[in-house]
């Protein structure tokens, strides 16, 4: 027999003999202040027994190899990932948890512009807000179904209306479905852009941010809508029309220009009445957009009025000065 041959018929020998002489009890505290090492695991099939018999003896576990700090040190860096436990996911646009009470108006508003940019609020960071209304808060004159661009005209989709002023305003979506602004933009985002349900102290930067955008003015017009000393005279010509036979004023009030309910002007339900501020630049017109030109969106509504109030048709000049008037708003 070998040399290693004879060396494993000793060690077994004194092995099996261990759980006797741990019964000893002038023994058993002598072996209780020895640790054993680690086992090399080629081995641990051999002896596995006697040590499980002896460390039971003892009244103590035995190692687990695989939390001896000198093998998790010689790990490799794929085995000590694969035991690690996993980190939790960031929430959704942490810039903005610090909670509002502790911001000011300007900084709330600064962490609204940041979200009002940030993709991750919608799913799979497909769009931000920024994607139909800018940075500005303003529309890119674009119609969607969802996220999906569609042709202006579509009866499904939604025509980008702009934000500016929006602060001001009772009703909320095309079809007037959410009662505050805080609604308006978790709707926007949990429904449209198919986000996780924001926390209330993103909804409050958002709200904070929206808030400051606010219409540019328009040197032809007062801030009541009246016209200036200065301006053209169509817009003045225009304003009296928009007052008196165009009917405008009874929907499109003075000095928001808008209403605060939802109408049925036969464009396939009852949706709100939209302010005319910076109507020149928001083209197309109506919620799904059907019309290109704010002339004949004039046109449209001159005629649905007269409808319904038995007036007369414009004529083409009068259109012309209409348009001039509301197209300075």
């Amino acid at each position: 027999m070998s040399v290693t041959g004879v060396r494993l018929v000793v060690l077994c020998l004194g092995l099996l003999a261990l759980p006797a002489l741990a019964a000893d009890k002038s023994v058993a505290p002598y072996l209780a202040a020895v640790e054993p090492k680690p086992t090399p695991p080629h081995f641990a099939a051999i002896v596995g027994k006697p040590l499980s018999l002896l460390a039971a003896a003892i009244g103590q576990k035995p190692k687990d190899p695989n939390r001896d700090p000198h093998r998790a040190a010689h790990q490799p860096p794929h085995a000590a990932a694969a035991t690690e436990k996993p980190k939790a996911a960031p929430q959704v646009a942490a810039a903005a948890e610090t909670p509002p009470a502790q911001l000011s108006e300007a900084e709330l508003a600064a962490k609204g512009l940041q979200l009002f940019n940030d993709a991750s609020l919608s799913g799979g960071s497909k769009a931000s807000c920024a994607t139909c209304h800018f940075s500005t808060g303003h529309t890119n004159n674009k119609t969607y179904v969802g996220l999906d661009v569609v042709a202006d005209g579509d009866p499904n989709g939604r025509n980008t209306p702009t934000l500016w002023g929006v602060g001001e305003r009772s009703v909320f979506g095309w079809a007037g479905q959410a009662a505050t602004l805080e609604d308006s933009i978790r709707g926007i985002i949990v429904n449209r852009m198919k986000g996780p349900e924001p926390s209330k102290e993103t909804l409050a930067a958002l709200v904070a941010y929206v808030r400051t955008l606010k219409y540019p003015a328009n040197w032809q017009l007062k801030e009541d809508g009246s016209p200036t000393a200065d301006a053209s005279a169509a817009v003045k010509r225009g304003y009296e029309l928009y007052l008196g036979d165009g009917g405008c004023g009874t929907c499109h009030q003075l000095t928001s220009f808008d209403k605060k309910s939802r109408d049925d002007i036969g464009t396939g339900g009852k949706f709100k009445v939209p302010a005319l501020r910076a109507v020149a630049s928001t083209a197309p017109y109506f919620h799904d957009g059907r019309t290109a030109s704010l002339r004949e969106a004039v046109k449209m509504m001159w005629e649905v009025y007269a409808k319904k109030m038995e007036s007369r048709q414009p004529t083409d000049a009068e259109l012309d000065d209409l348009t001039a008037y509301v197209g300075a708003l």
